[in-house]
């Protein structure tokens, strides 16, 4: 699968750290990015931990950026589920590229549609705490 070059031209913990540094360009910082993030810190910290260490990551990252309005929890916290269910699967060794051809789902914008209603993401509780699907249960 072809790679994005500017998320590519680093390897998996300068990615990580221009993030926690919040170095990463701000306008280079989007769905890819986010999907790679939460693939790291799954990989790292499993579940539990990685679920708690992304939105920790994104939030400090925004409000470094003086873009805190941004950060969105129930779609961050659902992507990261995705993500998760997508590593269940993954054989040891696989990279993010390899990641993304195995589960090419992920890099559809829509696909938190098939579980939620456009008007429950856009509300403001949405954004402000998690709250679940109201479609289909996520993985």
């Amino acid at each position: 699968m072809p790679g994005d070059t500017a998320t590519d031209a680093l390897d998996d913990a300068a990615f990580l750290s221009a993030v926690e540094t919040a170095t990463w360009p701000g306008e280079r910082f989007r769905h890819r990015e986010h999907l790679r993030l939460a693939w790291l810190c799954l990989r790292a910290h499993g579940v539990e931990a990685g679920h708690a260490r992304v939105p920790d990551l994104i939030q400090r990252y925004a409000a470094a950026l003086g873009a805190s309005g941004k950060y969105h929890e129930t779609r961050t916290r659902a992507w990261v589920l995705l993500v998760g269910a997508g590593l269940a699967a993954a054989p040891a060794g696989e990279t993010f590229g390899d990641f993304l051809g195995r589960c090419p789902e992920l890099l559809e914008g829509s696909l938190l549609a098939r579980h939620y209603r456009e008007e429950t993401l856009d509300s403001p509780r949405a954004r402000a705490e998690w709250v679940p699907p109201d479609v289909a249960p996520l993985p």
